[in-house]
């Protein structure tokens, strides 16, 4: 799917803004980990505090999940 201008990077993205998942750049079984926590194309995460190694606390439903700074920089997001 094409970026329009309101796409931002996961890790871009501000806290407690609901967004909706656009894309991912992730790798096969990083894709697949990622759809099983609930973050998938379609779904919609909140992305909340900044951890101490630069990832982030997502909120995805009612559970919290922390992402990597690597792994947020591929997760391609739009405003809710």
């Amino acid at each position: 799917m094409l970026a329009t201008v309101e796409d931002v990077r996961l890790d871009e993205a501000p806290a407690d803004a609901c967004t909706t998942v656009v894309s991912d750049d992730a790798p096969a079984p990083l894709a697949r980990r990622l759809a099983e926590l609930g973050v998938r194309t379609g779904q919609q995460v909140t992305p909340l505090h900044r951890t101490a190694g630069g990832g982030r606390l997502v909120a995805v439903g009612d559970t919290r999940v922390a992402l990597a700074r690597s792994v947020l920089a591929g997760i391609e997001v739009e405003p809710a």
